[in-house]
């Protein structure tokens, strides 16, 4: 996509005044595996019990840290971790004891030298950035944008093995406004899985589905048939013929989000504006912070409504997903309710929704926010 070779309008031409030179002091890598309180599902197939990644730890100047979270998951990507550590080994050979450029453009064209596994790529930017707020006092937010939000919405998450009625009535008492319901790929249970959040919600939020690409095209009219189509807000990857989605919505009225086809269609998909009212962007495998702000920047123009979203990482890489969020700004929501999931985080004060929004914290990230008994050094 070319637009991702753009600079994003969100970037300042030289944003690090006052950086001056510094250089990189060391660089570790931690693994961690965090369990689950229960198994989850991902793409309605593989059931996960512990979430294994990979934390940075840079060092500038021998006292500005930062931290970032490398996170693949299983579903996604086939390699396993050992291949994203080797990637790892191999950057940091060359990147510890390197100076870093005090302007963006420079700094992003530093990283790109390296060849990097896209979510190697999003743990890099983001620690580097990290350490680079903690030097400069300042939000990470403001390092991306002029005026960032002080608080971003997120969409409330309901996963397809939940009990409706206790974790919707939990979403609606802390707030959300917007709720994602996963849904199971068998068309006529989801209709009336959809029809009972429906009316446990009772117009007090807006709903959207979430198939991952599980229904066939017939299935999404067969849907569309059953549901009012008012009632729900967008469905994100209904289908896998994404030329289909202007026909879609023609024939129903309903918009869709487009998430996983964006990476495997990624050039033909990103031309489709007809039926389109979301892209949802994962930065992780994307391949980082300059990518997901270029892909925002896009979707700004064409009045498509953004959607930040993690990928069940822990709350360190969730810290970068807040502020990416807030320094997009606009009506961008963020799909980063996942750490009720966890049995415990990396971070000592985890990121919590209140009523339905996060904030974005003004301090950086330091030592001492982490657990750092849950990791173990590579």
């Amino acid at each position: 996509m070319e637009f991702y070779r753009k600079t994003p309008g969100y970037l300042q031409p030289s944003f690090f005044p006052g950086l001056d030179t510094v250089k990189v002091t060391s660089l570790k890598i931690y693994r961690y595996s965090l369990p689950f309180k229960s198994p989850v599902l991902i793409h309605g197939r593989n059931q996960l019990r512990l979430r294994e990644g990979i934390i940075l730890f840079l060092t500038l100047d021998n006292q500005w840290q930062g931290f970032g979270e490398i996170a693949p998951l299983k579903g996604f990507d086939d390699r396993e971790i050992e291949a994203y550590v080797k990637n790892l080994k191999e950057f940091k050979k060359s990147f510890t004891l390197q100076e870093l450029p005090d302007e963006s453009n420079e700094l992003f064209k530093m990283i790109d030298s390296f060849q990097l596994i896209p979510e190697v790529r999003f743990g890099v930017e983001a620690v580097v950035y990290n350490a680079i707020a903690l030097k400069l006092q300042k939000p990470l937010s403001y390092l991306w944008a002029t005026s960032p939000s002080s608080a971003i919405m997120v969409n409330g998450l309901l996963q397809e093995e939940e009990p409706l009625k206790e974790a919707v009535n939990d979403l609606l008492l802390k707030g959300f406004q917007s709720i994602k319901v996963k849904a199971g790929g068998k068309v006529k249970e989801d209709i009336t899985r959809v029809n009972e959040v429906l009316a446990l919600v009772n117009n007090r939020a807006r709903i959207h589905l979430d198939v991952n690409q599980r229904w066939s095209y017939d299935d999404a009219l067969y849907f569309a048939s059953a549901i009012e189509p008012k009632q729900i807000e967008y469905i994100e990857e209904p289908f896998k013929e994404v030329e289909k989605i202007p026909e879609f919505f023609h024939k129903t009225g309903i918009t869709v989000a487009l998430d996983e086809s964006l990476l495997s269609e990624g050039d033909k998909v990103v031309k489709i504006r007809e039926g389109v009212k979301a892209w949802v962007l994962k930065p992780t495998l994307l391949g980082g912070i300059r990518k997901t702000l270029a892909m925002a920047d896009e979707a700004k123009k064409s009045g498509i409504q953004i959607v930040v979203s993690s990928l069940f990482e822990s709350g360190i890489g969730l810290f970068s997903l807040i502020h990416l969020t807030a320094a997009i700004g606009g009506n961008c929501r963020a799909g980063i309710d996942t750490l009720k999931y966890f049995e415990k985080d990396l971070l000592k004060e985890p990121c919590v929704a209140q009523e339905g929004k996060m904030t974005a914290r003004l301090k950086p990230l330091s030592e001492g926010d982490i657990r750092f008994e849950s990791l173990n050094q590579v």
